[in-house]
């Protein structure tokens, strides 16, 4: 019964001390948490820890939970400023050489697999010279399927701002991926 909950009842369960409810968290969501890491910072280990780390503050602030939030956008509001501190006074997001591994939703045979890693590999290429106010925006919207809303209620921007700025971040990937092609 419990693994069909809404993760807004799970989170309640969670702040009600069952242990059971978090689990049911983690597998739900781990991939995306880890996969937006991933794609913000462009390395695998350090995303793997990160995405620990936000899945032990769901635990450490369950009671804090409040019946009016949404889950998803609070979830990668506390991925977000876990980002944000991880790489406080870092000069950069990512290294260039970094090839991250994304973890798969379904098991894919090799050449599927393949095909997709280099078309995630060109893309992320493309993304990685995006500023990274630009790549999360596009991150959050396209990768996550988060809607203006809940994307503005993750940032503590208006929906409008978030509107403009994802319609930017989209243009200027176009300009660089047709600037790739080109090259």
């Amino acid at each position: 019964m419990m693994e069909k909950s809404s993760d807004e009842r799970l989170m309640k369960q969670l702040a009600a001390g069952e242990m059971k409810a978090a689990s049911l968290l983690y597998d739900r969501h781990h991939r995306h948490v880890y996969n937006y890491f991933v794609r913000m910072t462009r390395d695998s280990d350090a995303s793997r820890d990160l995405t620990q780390n936000v899945f032990l503050k769901v635990i450490r602030y369950a009671n804090s939970w409040r019946d009016d939030k949404v889950f998803l956008p609070w979830l990668f509001r506390i991925a977000r400023n876990i980002m944000v501190d991880h790489f406080r006074g870092a000069q950069r997001f990512y290294q260039l050489e970094d090839e991250p591994e994304i973890i798969l939703r379904d098991k894919e045979d090799a050449v599927r697999s393949s095909e997709l890693n280099e078309a995630v590999g060109f893309l992320m290429e493309a993304m990685a010279k995006l500023p990274p106010g630009y790549r999360e925006l596009i991150e959050l919207n396209r990768f996550q399927g988060f809607s203006y809303k809940e994307i503005a209620l993750t940032t503590d921007s208006s929906e409008n701002t978030v509107r403009v700025r994802t319609f930017r971040a989209i243009q200027k990937l176009k300009e660089i991926y047709a600037q790739m092609i080109v090259d």
